[in-house]
């Protein structure tokens, strides 16, 4: 079947689809042309598209889709910049292109439309936050400020008293009472986590003075709750953010926690949990992977600290 009509406009293929897709010869080809797209030029297959000529047809770019090139994919091929690669030699006669465009100002291009787009942001940024300065004045002008999102979000966990459980446990002394202390701290996080982001998904905030959930009618609009406390649903999911309140890719790690640290019933079982939960983050926090860390969202300290506490931590089992 045709690359177009096995992959439709509203079929959009994956990543690996399209690896699939090719004959294995090709694919080692694809993957080597992929790579040095990667290594020389700093440009990434991550700009897909319909083309309703071709079908779907791969941008390679940076930032901001300064492209390079695009590939189209073929039965037994691919094809960029006028080359059909079917083998090395025309591998190789891509590459040469490629390079020919590059050299071609792609740079120039890049940094100045790069810088083009920050100032834009940088200025649509200072528009905004004018605006909702204005905004929130007119909003909270008959409140009381002090009670105005003041939000308290679980603590974190100490990394000195995480490097002591570890150590006590070594020597087999372990303390039970900063056992507790450790893991009721990563569940309160935790539970709370959930019950925000569930909450906030659904258009909900909960007062954290007083448990009470409220439906947001807007985005900006004011939550009066009757404990006293106002707030609204954007600066209630900003502090949420900032925070770093668990959530994102790790948001099963963080439930499986929550639901697990209750059943506990020994020592062992609580050490071993919270283990596996400290070994999450380390795993998280040594991948390099796009996006904030696990560790961040439950450990107190920059990144840089915790991985060198985690990596001491791991050192010493």
């Amino acid at each position: 079947m045709k690359w177009i009509e096995q992959y439709p406009k509203n079929v959009k293929p994956s990543y690996e689809q399209l690896i699939e897709f090719l004959p294995e010869r090709i694919r080692e080809l694809f993957f080597l042309f992929d790579n040095i797209m990667a290594s020389s030029y700093k440009v990434y297959n991550n700009y897909p598209r319909f083309d309703k000529t071709s079908g779907w047809i791969y941008g390679y770019c940076r930032n901001y889709r300064v492209e390079l090139l695009f590939v189209t994919i073929g039965d037994n091929s691919f094809k960029a910049l006028g080359v059909t690669v079917i083998d090395e030699d025309s591998l190789n006669d891509l590459l040469e292109r490629c390079k020919e465009k590059y050299e071609d100002g792609y740079e120039e291009r890049y940094a100045l439309l790069t810088a083009a787009k920050k100032a834009n942001q940088i200025n649509r940024s200072k528009a905004r936050m004018a605006r909702e300065k204005e905004e929130l004045k007119e909003l909270t002008e008959n409140i009381d400020l002090s009670k105005f999102n003041k939000c308290k979000w679980a603590e974190k966990v100490s990394r000195n008293k995480l490097v002591k459980l570890y150590q006590d446990e070594a020597k087999g002394l372990l303390d039970e009472h900063l056992l507790d202390e450790i893991g009721y701290t990563f569940y309160a996080r935790c539970k709370q986590a959930r019950d925000t982001r569930e909450g906030l998904e659904r258009g909900e905030i909960i007062c954290h003075h007083c448990n009470a959930v409220h439906k947001a009618v807007s985005y900006t609009g004011l939550i009066a709750c009757p404990c006293g406390y106002y707030y609204t649903y954007r600066e209630y999911r900003r502090s949420c953010n900032a925070n770093n309140v668990p959530g994102g890719r790790a948001t099963e790690i963080f439930n499986a926690f929550t639901d697990n640290w209750l059943l506990c019933k020994t020592t062992s079982e609580k050490m071993l949990l919270i283990d596996g939960l400290v070994h999450e983050c380390h795993v998280s926090a040594m991948t390099g992977e796009k996006g904030r860390s696990v560790c961040m969202n439950l450990m107190e300290g920059t990144l840089s600290q915790i991985k060198d506490m985690l990596e001491m931590l791991a050192g010493s089992k």
